[in-house]
């Protein structure tokens, strides 16, 4: 696309957007082949959540809005079934089947475009890692408990692949919309909530003003403000109850190297790098490494229970409020496990360190 033709575009969009909100209101308006007299939710950004009941297939949803935002359509009983799409103030409308929500039409504003633009995009890469995946289940299927190095690092040759050529996508869309307030939406996506705090100041940096002023933009700008509560130097604290209810601070453990590590007993990924935490603690506490496990359960019997199945020996605490817990926000916890290991004066040194990484860098330290 010329410089000419891609500035008349942006011009076009913006002059639809200011016009647009002025109104401060938008109206939906959905039909659906084999839907009949079903109740439909629309959920903003997983937070407020509006319904409808349908009529021979018909609905419609009206609320008040400043700028484009993100929502899901789901259908009673369908929960885990969803389309997702952008509102913008003015009309938009929705077409498809009951059946293939992911599939639905949408019009009325210039994102869906844009957005539907992004997954072809995205499917294609993602399309490159399903038969990774697909070895390493059938590998686990097959009662293989741990891959050869050679096909370990056939799979992370595989996966850095798939992150450079991520990068890369959302930079060129970035590039082509640079005010559109679909491109912090895919920051958000794909950098914020997996994070990656490299690419996210880089793409973030890259948006236009009315992008950066967009909900998501200013999402990514204040959870840059929290990052650096965690950024490499940070000195982070908090106290936070025990598994006896006694309240612990995270200072009390300075002058020791200390592995902060925020799991849950239901997330899967965290259970599985517990036996390379537990190695690690068990080869070097008595050298002066110690940890911090900060649980997102809600449930403490989960909680006990994972600790004692998984042998974890060490600080565990926990306000059991889930992600509504204060620490959440705090220090941008977007995905457990998120770990941060901390020098013996408390500042954080390394992030995220995985399977062997974390026992290399504290024979590092050690040495």
């Amino acid at each position: 696309m010329s410089t000419i033709k891609l500035a008349g575009f942006v011009l076009v969009n913006l002059s639809l957007a200011l016009s647009a909100m002025a109104q401060g209101t938008y109206q939906l308006s959905g039909k659906l082949d084999g839907l009949t007299n079903e109740k439909v939710y629309l959920n903003n950004d997983g937070d407020k959540t509006d319904s409808a009941f349908a009529k021979n297939g018909a609905f419609s949803f009206t609320g008040k809005i400043s700028q484009a935002s993100y929502y899901m359509l789901r259908i009673a009983g369908k929960q885990y079934r969803a389309a997702g799409f952008f509102i913008a103030p003015g009309k938009t409308t929705l077409k498809g089947h009951a059946d293939s929500l992911s599939k639905v039409v949408i019009t009325g504003n210039p994102y869906n475009k844009q957005w539907q633009e992004w997954l072809v995009t995205w499917g294609q890469i993602t399309e490159q890692a399903r038969p990774m995946y697909m070895r390493l289940d059938s590998a686990s299927k097959g009662g293989k408990v741990k891959e050869s190095p050679e096909e370990r690092k056939i799979f992370d040759d595989g996966m850095k692949s798939l992150e450079t050529q991520t990068e890369a996508a959302v930079t060129a869309f970035i590039t082509k919309y640079p005010q559109s307030p679909v491109s912090p939406f895919i920051i958000m996506d794909r950098f914020v909530n997996y994070p990656n705090p490299e690419m996210e100041a880089k793409t973030w940096a890259m948006l236009g003003k009315e992008a950066k002023g967009s909900f998501y933009g200013k999402k990514i700008a204040e959870h840059q403000k929290i990052a650096l509560k965690t950024a490499i130097g940070a000195r982070p604290d908090f106290a936070v109850a025990d598994t006896s209810g006694k309240m612990v601070k995270l200072s009390s453990l300075r002058g020791k190297y200390v592995l902060v590590d925020f799991w849950a007993s239901w997330c899967g990924p965290c259970r599985k790098e517990n036996p390379n935490v537990v190695k690690a603690y068990q080869q070097y506490h008595d050298k002066g490494f110690d940890i911090m496990s900060v649980s997102l359960d809600t449930n403490k019997d989960a909680w006990m229970k994972a600790v004692t199945k998984d042998n974890l020996t060490w600080n565990h605490v926990s306000d059991l409020k889930g992600w509504k817990s204060p620490l959440v926000t705090e220090y941008g916890i977007h995905a457990v496990p998120t770990s941060f290991l901390l020098d013996k004066d408390g500042k954080v040194i390394a992030k995220d360190l995985r399977g062997e990484k974390l026992e290399e860098k504290l024979k590092e330290l050690m040495q």
